[in-house]
Order: C-alpha cells, then sequence, then structure tokens
C-alpha cells in the first residue's frame, strides 16, 4: 500500500490529492476523482479539501470498530468538518472502507451525512465528512436515561421522520444498511438527524433479492437475521423501531447483564418484541413501533409506508 503511495481495491484507488472513482462512478455523480469530490463537497454546502495536507487535525469526536473521528479544519478557508481515519493493514477494514466511501460517494441526500473528499496517506484512508456537531441518537438516549426517556412525541416525531427518510432513500436505491444504531444516527445543531457508517451496508441487486451474511451490531439485530435467516430492507425497520422505543423509554429493552451474547441472540430471535408501557405514549406511536418490531420480517411496513403514518402525519411539521 504504501509504497506506491496509493490504496487500491480493484477499482477503488485513493492517494493523499483525492479518491479515483472513476471506474464505479454513477451517471448521476459530478465528475471523478479528486475535482468530482470536491464538487460533490462544494454542492453539498461542504468545502473542498483537495489533499491531506490542506487539513488540520483538531480534537477527536470518538472511536470505535470503524475508524477514529476528529475535528477538523481546513487550512486555506478554516472550514471545519468531520475526519474520519481508518488504518487499512488488515483486509476486513480495507473492504470495509472501500464500502463506505463507495456508498457515501454515491448517494447525495439531505438524510445522509455527506462524503466531502476521501485521501490515503501512510496506511490511513482520510475521509472529509459533513461535521454533526450535536453528537449522536446514543448521546440524546443517555440525555434522557434518568428521566425514564424522551416523552415528547413531537421531538420523537422529528427524529423519526428523518431517519425514516434516509432510510427510504437507501431503500430505494436499493440498499439495506446492515448496522442501523443510535451511534450511527448523528445530529447537528440546526435540527438534522442523518444517518451515517456505511461500512457494512449492502447493495441488493433486484428489489425480492435479500441478504444472507452475518454482519452488523447484535444488539439492533433483526430476529430473523439472528437466526441467520435471509433478511432485506424489512431487517432495518426493526432497528428503526428499537432505536425509536429505546430513545422514548431510555432503556435497551432486552437485559444485556453478564454480556452473554447466546443469552441476547435468543431473546431478541424467541421472546415476544419489546413495546412501550400503555398511558405514558400515545396509542399511534406505540401502534407503529408494534408494526416496525412485528417478529415476522413480512408485516413490517416499508420506510415509505411509515413515512405515510398516523403517528408521523399527526405532527404539523416535515422535513420534505
Amino acid at each position: 500500500l504504501s509504497q506506491t503511495g496509493t490504496f487500491s481495491v480493484h477499482d477503488f484507488r485513493l492517494n493523499a490529492r483525492g479518491g479515483d472513482f472513476r471506474l464505479s462512478e454513477p451517471a448521476a455523480a459530478e465528475g471523478a476523482g479528486a475535482a468530482g469530490a470536491a464538487s460533490a463537497g462544494a454542492a453539498s454546502g461542504g468545502v473542498e479539501i483537495e489533499s491531506v495536507a490542506d487539513i488540520e487535525t483538531l480534537d477527536e469526536l470518538g472511536h470505535g470498530a470503524s475508524g477514529t473521528v476528529f475535528r477538523a479544519r481546513h487550512r486555506t478557508t478554516g472550514a471545519v468538518f468531520a475526519l474520519k481515519q481508518v488504518t487499512v493493514f488488515e483486509p476486513a477494514k480495507r473492504l470495509q472502507a472501500v464500502s463506505e466511501l463507495r456508498i457515501m460517494r454515491k448517494h447525495r441526500c439531505p438524510w445522509l451525512v455527506a462524503l466531502y473528499n476521501a485521501f490515503y496517506e501512510e496506511a490511513r484512508v482520510y475521509a472529509a465528512m459533513e461535521l454533526m456537531d450535536a453528537g449522536s441518537l446514543a448521546e440524546l438516549v443517555e440525555q434522557h436515561r434518568e428521566a425514564g426517556g424522551l416523552r415528547d412525541e413531537a421531538e420523537l416525531r422529528r427524529v423519526a421522520e428523518q431517519m425514516l427518510r434516509g432510510l427510504a432513500y437507501l431503500h430505494e436505491q436499493r440498499q439495506v444498511h446492515r448496522d442501523l444504531k443510535p451511534a450511527n444516527v448523528l445530529l447537528n445543531s440546526q435540527g438534522a438527524v442523518k444517518i451515517s457508517d456505511f461500512g457494512i451496508s449492502s447493495q441488493l441487486e433486484a428489489t425480492g433479492e435479500l441478504c444472507s451474511t452475518f454482519v452488523g451490531t447484535t444488539c439492533y439485530m433483526s430476529p430473523e437475521r439472528l437466526r441467520a435467516e435471509a433478511y432485506s430492507y424489512s431487517s432495518d425497520i426493526w432497528s428503526f423501531g428499537l432505536i425509536l422505543l429505546e430513545l422514548a423509554s431510555g432503556a435497551y429493552p432486552y437485559s444485556t447483564s453478564g454480556g452473554a451474547f447466546y443469552q441476547l441472540l435468543g431473546q431478541i430471535a424467541d421472546e415476544p418484541a419489546p413495546t412501550l408501557p400503555a398511558g405514558h405514549f400515545s396509542a399511534s406511536l406505540r401502534d407503529l413501533l408494534r408494526r416496525c418490531l412485528d417478529k415476522d420480517p413480512t408485516r413490517r411496513p416499508t420506510a415509505q409506508e411509515l413515512l405515510s403514518d398516523a403517528w408521523l402525519a399527526s405532527g404539523s411539521h416535515s422535513h420534505a
């Protein structure tokens, strides 16, 4: 990798001057290479970052299995953005990094975190991305934990609607996220809610096709995935429902004491689906969650159907 200064996986190439997406670029995207990525950044309200040398790394925002995210500054304009760094010595990390960059490069959607450009230098991939400066839903859950959850249904509606718009877009593009969880749903100070972390997303070639691989975060996996059955877009709907229920109630609904994987797997796969308690929330919200968390994936509504749900329609706002 570092001997040539270029990171290459099949038709995908990166170097310190930016990405080369020419062989896999969809027709709808704007150009190729660093110039194309710069245009994408400008079009999405970002900044034109042309090389690693343009970047000043500031404080760490978070880290996980997929990499470390920093706040960073563009040396020329002073614009601040998020910089994700992934060390790509391991083959699995290389493939995951390429998967995420392909998806972020391909899709332009207000409800997905935007990619401005990507670079490779000294065995690290750098992705310059839109900064979501208000944290994640995981932090929002934590903020409301002691109060017993977020009881304001108008606020729950605002979060749910934007998540569903992001999922509806991905599913229209035949993309299953596969790792939807509170930490992968980001917020900014303008009130936007956006889906991130596409490293293990799967592209389905046909509308009725099913995934069969076992990847993602166990806690938010659908029952059919935990049973190693084929799954599709409805698995993301289960994850969405579980996230919304956790935000509303202030607690993850399954027992994770002891950290026993098979115990958690058994609860999700075999026990009745969790519900919100009656009396604290509207019947329409409880009904929406009941349908999202149906153990039968064929009975779950689609993201597009949920956007027309009575509970969402009862709100007076729209992010369309």
